[in-house]
């Protein structure tokens, strides 16, 4: 049995991963067509200087998109700007 703040921990963790992920949430400029993700062609739109080595670098799962957890990752590696802080 995991103890009580074992438990607070747990969930404290839980909730700091998702408002990180949600601060870097695919934003409507980007996601233009709104499925939740972000194909080459709409980041470029943002990021101009986007490479298509840099994108399958981002796209981590390779499926050519890169959904809210990549992009949070990107962000947090200095591989995209923060499309929030630095816009």
């Amino acid at each position: 049995m995991i103890g009580k703040d074992v438990k607070s921990v747990i969930l404290a963790a839980a909730l700091m991963t998702s408002v990180a992920f949600s601060a870097h949430a695919m934003s409507a400029e980007i996601d233009t067509d709104g499925d939740g993700m972000a194909s080459f062609a709409e980041l470029q739109v943002s990021y101009p200087e986007l490479t298509e080595e840099v994108f399958g670098d981002i796209d981590t799962n390779g499926d050519g998109f890169v959904d809210d957890e990549e992009m949070a990752i990107a962000v947090e590696l200095g591989n995209l700007a923060d499309p929030e802080t630095d816009s």
